[in-house]
């Protein structure tokens, strides 16, 4: 979630949503700011001079367990003159090829990713809302059943702020898995600084998640 306070942008993790479903499989929401474990680790795996620039990763994802490929939609609230915004966005990630990003609907066992617009109004809060986004995991009870990513990410269009390619793909990391960061040259960084182009770090985090890598 990304939000502004007085002349900064400031990005606070929502909280975490933990449900069970009928069919056996599980479901997680979040975005959070919990530094990611997998498998007991610390993630991502770096060393200490690395280690303030690199991005880590939401802490319900974990390393080569989904996907590259997701399949997007705009809800039926996003207006015609806010696609672009994502359009950009979504761009800036298929460029890494690490994930693909493809317009269309997912079937029962594609990720699929729900871009959508909203209006909050926080006229007596010293910070503004400018978005959210974040990953639902599902994973199957089963190793063969695949775990599955109906993520979302969202703009607050109250505020011309909120109305930036920087935010959009702010809050697609979110979907994808990125947590906040605390290097500055990522897009995932706390505060925001305008940027639209993947830091080092950014690459690597999402490299660990989609092939299991970091190089």
């Amino acid at each position: 979630m990304r939000k502004r306070w007085g002349l900064l942008l400031v990005m606070l993790g929502s909280l975490v949503w933990v449900g069970i479903w009928g069919n056996g499989i599980q479901t997680l929401k979040t975005s959070s700011v919990n530094v990611a474990k997998a498998a007991g680790i610390h993630l991502p795996l770096v060393g200490r001079r690395e280690s303030a620039h690199a991005t880590p990763i939401e802490s319900i994802v974990q390393p080569r367990s989904l996907q590259r490929t997701y399949y997007y939609h705009f809800a039926k609230n996003v207006d015609p003159d806010f696609k672009p915004l994502f359009d950009k966005a979504i761009a800036v990630y298929n460029e890494t090829g690490i994930v693909n990003l493809v317009a269309g609907t997912p079937t029962t066992f594609q990720n699929g990713l729900t871009f959508f617009i909203y209006e909050k109004e926080m006229p007596r809060a010293n910070f503004l809302e400018l978005g959210e986004g974040g990953p639902a995991i599902k994973h199957g009870l089963s190793y063969r059943t695949p775990s599955l990513n109906l993520a979302q990410a969202g703009l607050n269009v109250t505020y011309p702020a909120g109305q930036e390619t920087s935010v959009a793909i702010h809050e697609i990391g979110h979907a994808l898995g990125l947590d906040h960061s605390q290097d500055r040259t990522s897009v995932m960084y706390p505060i925001d600084q305008g940027h639209t182009k993947l830091s080092p770090g950014d690459i690597k985090a999402l490299k660990l998640i989609y092939t299991g890598q970091m190089s």
